[in-house]
């Protein structure tokens, strides 16, 4: 087997984690805990074109997701100077954070030894901190669309 599996599955709570950000300040998962849900985003990094296509397209709906009280964490391998550098050249409003050790892309399950890298996932978490919504692909391309993810945010509030 050449995956690790993480246990964040739909109706676990979200394991916590502390991360930098694209600016270099510390962001704690649990912090949005009783106040938004949030859209947790696996991508592969600045040097992937479908991740930069990816988290085009969630900017592209960013005022769509906040009002419906969610917010955007997107993980990448990058550090934290490539992740500044794509939430610059992109103008990305949300939270890119770094995990250059993979040790949060390990923890969700979505590390591919394979590929040496993670997969393009996304987890919906909710205010409550539980695990709603999983999607796991080794494509960019097979990612739900934003109204999918809209949709399913909607039936949680």
């Amino acid at each position: 087997m050449y995956r690790i599996e993480g246990t964040a599955g739909e109706g676990d709570f979200a394991p916590d984690f502390r991360l930098k950000d694209s600016r270099g300040e510390e962001v704690k998962l649990s912090s949005f805990r009783d106040r938004m849900n949030v859209l947790l985003v696996f991508y592969r990094g600045e040097s992937d074109p479908y991740s930069m296509r990816w988290l085009s397209q969630l900017n592209d709906d960013y005022l769509f997701f906040r009002s419906l009280n969610a917010d955007i964490l997107a993980i990448s391998p990058d550090d934290v100077d490539k992740a500044r550098n794509t939430a610059t050249r992109y103008k990305i409003p949300f939270k890119l954070l770094a995990d250059p050790g993979k040790r949060v892309i390990r923890e969700y399950g979505v590390y591919d030894d394979l590929e040496n890298g993670d997969d393009a996932s996304i987890f919906i978490i909710d205010r409550s901190g539980r695990i709603r919504y999983r999607f796991i692909s080794k494509f960019p391309g097979e990612i739900p669309p934003n109204d999918k993810l809209m949709e399913t945010l909607r039936h949680m509030t």
